[in-house]
């Protein structure tokens, strides 16, 4: 949460990542952990728990304007929806902060819709297996007429000066007791150590959970005391997590997260305990990263002085006080879909996708490909690697891979646990990659998002003694083909160059091609089949002066 004319107090600073990931994103996931459970009611393989899928951020929507789009976006591939905080607030003049300055403890607002108007959002999301997420405001009141007043617009109950911690406006945000005791910009602070004002929060959240919400952001986090970490001992500290979380129906179905902006005076340590976290910084890491294109350090998850484990993690590449605050307005529609594409794809953190003001682009091919990626993996441990600065492979057990290159065209030569076969992209560029023998290969287009599972064939066919090899293992005229060459023990063997001679139906439009060196005597050329090619391509091999023709009776593919 950020108020409007407050300049921003939080620095979000950029740090070295260590050399070697963080042991979670290194292990398998364990073979004892639980089968994924999709949700049973909806068509559309989402997961059945929200943190295990991907959550869109329907800012500022009218709760009629989701319902509507329920069905594009259970299609794109997102198991739950954010909405706007749905208290009242101070005035209906269109500000986004006025949402954050709420008046009462109520559902419904004139920006958002009526209560009535939530609760059939809700309705009608389960039956697609999709989760409404409640931004909810409980650390302060709306401002009245000078800092550290309320509004005249509060609720009467909140009219007392006894509920308030009236401490003044917080001067230094990494001052534990400031950011937890004092005003936020001198928005009225609650004293969420007292039972009643606990009491009023419980009674508010149950509201919500028999309304049909299947859980909370927990806005200003950070600024509602634990008695834990920094916490423990201090005269401020309170059980207000404890009694309040407790306090909760269904608590335990619920997913739970909390606004928790890295800094000095953050105690993130112990909100983890507690719920997710928003790893604010790792967006700008992942903005960073890619405007700069260089991709390497993305493998941590920095939470100013701390690295947080996925599992703990609540990712995005910008949300609302970003764009609001023109942090990330600049950041082009590339961009986001790149950043979004790692973290959609990684393992074990929840992610969410922020849908600006006046812009449609949630159910980009791009993003939905690498959302329908995410839910069948669910369950399935990652493996990072980096075959260069500009390009990313998240690759999820055996099962499939997602490959973000902001680079230039590139080919790629990785180590792979992905069975042998032929991958067909199924994001919107035109790109196949081969697997074989624990690698994969092949040509990776600049400036886009591969993602790739379900072996399309087994490209395991050798030719003369696996002398050659191909793939995809039925070719069509128009498409790529790579093949590859084993000199190994032929006449071309230690040669520093090869070259393959070929043509097509009988040797018609001969032509010459280098092939890449792929170490111990092996060679590999991409090529497209001629599409006045009807039934096969002819080869021989060359150094320049030797040849390797198969004995006299070349090679030929099929097709």
């Amino acid at each position: 949460m950020k108020k409007k004319k407050l300049p921003k107090l939080l620095a979000i600073a950029l740090f070295l990542c260590v050399a070697i990931a963080p042991l979670w994103q290194l292990l398998p996931t364990s073979s004892n952990e639980p089968t994924p459970v999709y949700a049973a009611n909806n068509n559309y393989n989402l997961p059945e728990k929200a943190e295990e899928g991907l959550m869109l951020h329907c800012y500022l929507w009218r709760f009629t304007d989701i319902k509507n789009s329920l069905p594009s976006i259970a299609e794109a591939g997102y198991n739950s929806i954010q909405v706007s905080p749905v208290q009242g607030t101070k005035a209906n003049t269109g500000e986004w902060w006025l949402m954050y300055q709420p008046t009462n403890l109520a559902i419904g607002n004139s920006q958002l819709g009526t209560e009535a108007e939530f609760k059939a959002l809700c309705a009608e999301a389960k039956k697609y297996g999709i989760k409404i997420i409640v931004d909810v405001v409980l650390n302060h009141m709306a401002e009245g007429n000078s800092p550290g007043t309320w509004s005249d617009n509060v609720d009467p109950i909140f009219k007392r000066s006894e509920l308030y911690h009236n401490q003044g406006t917080i001067g230094n945000y990494q001052d534990r007791k400031q950011v937890t005791q004092q005003d936020m910009g001198g928005l009225p602070d609650l004293a969420t150590q007292r039972t009643d004002i606990q009491d009023m929060h419980i009674e508010f959240l149950n509201k919500l959970v028999d309304a049909g919400a299947a859980g909370f952001r927990f806005d200003a986090a950070k600024h509602i005391e634990t008695n834990k970490g920094e916490d423990a001992g201090q005269s401020w500290a309170g059980n207000y997590w404890d009694r309040v979380l407790g306090g909760i129906k269904n608590k335990d179905s619920l997913y739970i997260f909390g606004e928790v902006l890295p800094d000095k005076g953050d105690n993130d340590q112990a909100y983890v305990t507690y719920f997710d976290i928003t790893a604010h910084g790792y967006g700008g890491q992942l903005r960073s990263a890619v405007t700069s294109k260089n991709l390497r350090d993305l493998g941590t998850i920095r939470h100013y002085d701390s690295i947080l484990n996925p599992t703990k993690s609540f990712c995005y590449v910008e949300n609302h006080d970003d764009y609001e605050s023109n942090v990330s307005r600049s950041l082009g529609l590339w961009e986001r879909q790149m950043a979004y594409s790692i973290i959609a794809a990684r393992a074990n953190i929840t992610t969410r996708y922020f849908a600006r003001p006046n812009e449609n682009n949630w159910n980009q091919p791009d993003i939905v490909a690498v959302n329908k990626f995410h839910n069948a993996m669910v369950g399935e441990n990652e493996y990072l690697r980096w075959p260069r600065n500009e390009t990313m492979i998240i690759e999820r057990g055996t099962k499939g891979m997602v490959i973000v290159n902001v680079g230039g065209d590139t080919y790629i030569d990785s180590p792979t646990n992905l069975a042998n076969g032929s991958y067909t992209n199924k994001a919107s560029a035109n790109c196949s990659l081969n697997v074989s023998n624990g690698r994969i290969t092949g040509n990776i287009p600049g400036g886009k998002v591969i993602v790739l599972y379900e072996a399309d064939d087994d490209i395991d066919l050798p030719i003369d003694n696996e002398t050659v090899k191909y793939s995809p293992a039925k070719p069509k005229a128009g498409e790529s083909i790579t093949i590859t060459y084993n000199s190994s023990a032929r006449v071309l063997q230690g040669s520093s160059k090869v070259t393959v001679h070929w043509g097509y139906d009988g040797w018609k439009g001969v032509t010459d091609t280098a092939m890449t060196s792929k170490g111990n005597n092996i060679w590999e050329v991409t090529l497209t089949v001629p599409s006045a090619a009807s039934s096969k391509l002819d080869l021989v091999f060359t150094n320049g002066s030797q040849w390797d023709n198969n004995n006299n009776q070349d090679w030929s593919i099929s097709f």
